[in-house]
């Protein structure tokens, strides 16, 4: 749940809970938050509830870090050439 509790039930159960916090959220102010992660590799989406709303990445630890690893190693083979 949003509380982060782990709760039990049937595989109904959860479906049906899960579609009636999709409704919440694309229905809800929170809606306009929704982002796809920028890495094209990355089928993600999150809630961009950052400072500026100005998020990339569905998560630096992973797509964050590979697009900028990516980058800064496409700046040194330019700079070898």
């Amino acid at each position: 749940g949003r509380d982060g509790a782990i709760r039990t039930g049937s595989v109904a159960q959860g479906l049906a809970s899960l579609a009636r916090e999709a409704v919440e959220l694309l229905g809800g102010d929170e809606a306009a938050l929704l982002r796809e992660c920028a890495r094209p590799e990355c089928t993600q989406v999150y809630l961009d509830r950052s400072r500026g709303h100005r998020r990339e990445w569905c998560a630096m630890r992973t797509c964050g870090n590979r697009v900028k690893a990516a980058a800064y190693r496409a700046r040194q083979q330019t700079a070898l050439t």
